[in-house]
């Protein structure tokens, strides 16, 4: 039996409206830079100057950025290509319309830790109750990672991070967060990341200020801060990777 033209039709669109929803649903992040598509920031976020979040009528959504400076072109090399890019030209479009009323981002909120000084006193706790402090990081390079759930970028470079704990099981990763062990553990055994799960913090968190989630910090095996990493990106996390390479 053959079914009516209308009821074929109505099921079609039925499907195709929730093949499209489902796409919504799963869609990466968008960030539209300099007119290029990335699916995670690219640059360091103090070169961040403003962002502006879009939607499209059929509900693509992306955040439209600008920064200070021009896009580098080793950061280039990361772009989306448009085809991939569900409805690009309209949210390039809308970007490049409403990019005026950008929020303007602000970073001068003085550092409560620096580069070149030594790596602060602390006591932790990690996820199965184990208290750590900096006994336990003497004459190691370590590396600290801050994050938390919400945080999309942090959960995205988890896998990539838990292979440098595998390349360098000399080195002490620690990752924290301020939340709890009931609320980190789903996340932490989604992405496999194999750190030293901080939980509960309410020291580390306060040196991430404004600046932006994940906050990275490199100490070399004196305990002096060699390098700090606010945000993440490719470019990021090649330099990060390099610096703890050097200093084993």
């Amino acid at each position: 039996m053959r079914l009516p033209k209308l009821i074929v039709a109505a099921t079609f669109m039925a499907y195709t409206i929730g093949v499209w929803s489902q796409a919504i649903k799963e869609q990466k992040n968008i960030y539209i830079i300099d007119g290029y598509f990335f699916y995670e920031i690219p640059v360091d976020n103090s070169l961040l100057d403003g962002i502006m979040s879009i939607k499209t009528a059929n509900g693509t959504k992306a955040f439209g950025m600008s920064i200070k400076e021009t896009l580098p072109e080793e950061a280039k090399q990361y772009a989306i290509p448009v085809e991939e890019i569900p409805e690009a030209d309209i949210l390039l479009e809308m970007f490049n319309e409403k990019k005026a009323r950008i929020i303007r981002l602000t970073t001068n909120n003085e550092e409560l830790i620096k580069v070149g000084e030594r790596f602060p006193q602390f006591t932790a706790h990690d996820i199965d109750g184990k208290t750590w402090s900096n006994s336990d990081i003497e004459g190691k390079v370590t590396v600290l990672n801050c994050w938390f759930t919400g945080c999309d970028p942090c959960r995205a470079e988890m896998p990539e991070l838990s292979q440098w704990k595998d390349e360098m099981p000399d080195v002490m990763f620690f990752s924290a967060t301020y939340e709890s062990p009931e609320t980190a553990r789903p996340v932490l055994e989604n992405t496999g990341f194999n750190w030293i799960p901080l939980v509960n913090d309410t020291q580390f968190k306060e040196y991430v200020g404004i600046k932006g989630y994940p906050m990275t910090i490199v100490t070399d095996k004196n305990g002096n801060i060699v390098l700090i990493e606010y945000g993440t990106s490719p470019l990021q996390r090649k330099k990060l990777k390099q610096t703890i390479e050097s200093l084993r």
